[in-house]
């Protein structure tokens, strides 16, 4: 569209140069400075600037052929690159985990406390209670109640009428007048000069192009996924616990008091007086060479001079007993010897011992069992649809056409006019203003007043009052005294002891296994269509352009005027 403006308004252009080439023809007179063929020229209905047209003198037509660049509408065939979507089935492996339940057996080390019972001789103090009868004195309060009788006033209300005097505000109206200010408008007529702008409307003529949008319906081709739902049968596994009572048989130590007779030995000896033989040898060494006379000399043994190392050969004369086989008499000594006297008895002995015994129980044990199970779900897959549709296509003509438009133009006059004024004056006016005033006014009423009078009552109380005896009592009072006693107490140590068992551990593991899976996925497939398009393209072409005046004579367009009235 802009184009072809274009082109017209250089056709325009050209017109209008060779309409001023034609009219330069003539000079002020009307006469051509070139051509004297006409001799006179007079004023002529339908001629221009007093040239005949179609004389000699006239200009002639010629048409010259100009080239011009048009737009102009071209349907073409594109090619549109265009995705269509297909839906593909692939196959994929797919890691799934399960748990796998094992039974192990583990040995374990514990330490367990093994009690030993030893006996153990134990002095105690024991606080042992003694009872004596004690006479104890106490005082006691014994209430003793008096009747006392009181007067006390009391304050009895009651009512009086009482006449009271009270003042009173009473409203009343009064007209009052007062005097105001106004102002008054008034409105005076004066003459005022303006300029105004006459508006003179000219009507113009102009041709436009214009593209008018047209419906085509077009049948397009399009693809739909539809929905659909498939019930596939689907096999999983589950694990489903189950549970079992079992009976086992476990073994229980406990510590049972065994009483056992114990035989002891107890020795009651004790020390006696008795006639120790002694070598003379050693007396001697022992009283160191000395003899010692009188009866304790002899009862040891001891002779007047004593006992030669080399065997006595006189007689008792010389101290010496009766001849031996070693040529010295025996001889005896009195010491303290212990003389054992062992006695046995048996004794009852308590200690505990750890019997282990086998008991039967009932436990409760858990498994999961795998179980697979098949279910039916519902799936949904697409499928593709080709559908047709009529799709209603716009597209635009250009087409020429014509319009008047009204140009507004202004024109500067100077006018007169009567234009009213307000104005204002000031007025003294007068009003009555109704005002209310109170006057006060004395009147009198009844009230109810509560008074008291004070009247005097008498009231009989009891009044208890507590005085003090003292009293005796006999009172057991029981007193404490330690005694020291020994007693046997079996003391149990405990003794660490290191022993081995085995049980079972379920253990569970995860096993990863390859499972194949099948999707879908939707593949996007490139490819072109041919849509028609309509494309505005200029094109080239030779218009048929009026020129005024001979070319080949070599006139002036416009010659032949001669006069000009």
């Amino acid at each position: 569209m802009k184009n072809f403006l274009m082109t017209l308004a250089l056709g325009l252009m050209a017109t209008n140069v060779a309409v001023s080439d034609a009219a330069a023809g003539c000079t002020a007179c009307g006469t051509s400075p070139t051509v004297s063929a006409c001799s006179s020229c007079g004023p002529v209905a339908g001629t221009t600037n007093g040239c005949v047209a179609g004389s000699g003198c006239a200009p002639t037509t010629n048409y010259v052929a100009r080239t011009v660049t048009r737009s102009q509408y071209v349907t073409e065939t594109r090619l549109v690159p265009t995705v269509e979507y297909v839906r593909e089935t692939k196959t994929r492996m797919k890691d799934v985990t399960r748990c796998v339940a094992s039974v192990e057996t583990r040995e374990q080390t514990y330490e367990v406390c093994v009690p030993v019972t030893e006996e153990v001789e134990q002095t105690y103090t024991v606080c042992v209670p003694v009872t004596e009868e004690v006479e104890q004195t106490y005082t006691v309060c014994v209430p003793v109640t008096e009747t006392k009788s009181r007067t006390y006033t009391v304050q009895v209300p009651y009512t009086e009428q009482v006449e009271q005097t009270y003042t009173v505000k009473v409203p009343y109206t009064e007209m009052v007048t007062s005097t105001y200010n106004v102002c008054v408008p008034y409105t005076e007529m004066v003459t005022q000069t303006y300029t105004a702008r006459t508006p003179v409307i000219e009507t113009k003529t102009q041709k436009y192009m214009v593209n008018v949008p047209y419906t085509e319906q077009v049948e397009q081709t399009y693809t739909v996924n539809v929905p659909y739902t498939e019930e596939v049968e689907q096999t999983y596994t589950v694990q489903v616990p189950v549970t079992e009572t079992k009976t086992g048989v476990r073994k229980v130590s406990r510590c049972v008091p065994v009483t056992t007779m114990k035989t002891i030995t107890e020795d009651h000896g004790g020390y006696e007086c008795q006639l120790v033989e002694v070598s003379p040898t050693t007396l001697t060494a022992g009283y160191g060479g000395h003899s010692r006379g009188g009866l304790f000399g002899r009862l040891r043994g001891g002779c007047g001079t004593g006992c030669a190392p080399a065997g006595c050969d006189t007689g008792c004369d010389s101290g010496c007993g009766a001849a031996t086989t070693n040529g010295c008499a025996p001889t005896y000594v009195q010491r303290q010897v212990y003389v054992s006297k062992p006695v046995t008895r048996e004794v009852p002995v308590t200690t505990y011992q750890m019997q282990t015994t086998e008991e039967p129980y009932t436990y409760t044990s858990t498994t999961c069992v795998t179980e697979t199970k098949t279910r039916v779900v519902k799936v949904t897959k697409y499928r593709p649809e080709t559908r047709t549709r009529i799709v209603n296509v716009t597209k635009c003509r250009p087409e020429e056409r014509t319009r008047e438009y009204q140009v507004r133009t202004c024109v500067l006059e100077t006018k007169t006019r009567e234009v009213p004024v307000t104005r204002t004056r000031m007025e003294t006016r007068t009003r009555e203003t109704p005002v209310t005033k109170c006057r006060t006014e004395t009147r009198t009423r009844v009230v109810n007043v509560n008074k008291c009078r004070p009247e005097e009552r008498t009231q009989e109380y009891q009044v208890t009052s507590y005085q003090n005896e003292t009293r005796t009592r006999t009172v057991p009072v029981t007193k404490m005294v330690q005694e020291t006693r020994t007693r046997k107490v079996p003391v149990t140590k405990m003794t660490t002891e290191t022993r081995t068992r085995t049980y079972n551990v379920t253990v569970y593991s995860n096993v990863t296994e390859q499972v194949e899976e099948t999707y879908t996925v939707c593949v996007a497939v490139p490819g072109q269509k041919e849509v028609q398009v309509r494309v505005c393209r200029p094109v080239v072409c030779e218009v048929m352009v009026p020129a005024y005046g001979s070319v080949s004579t070599g006139v002036a367009v416009g010659a032949g005027c001669v006069t000009c009235n």
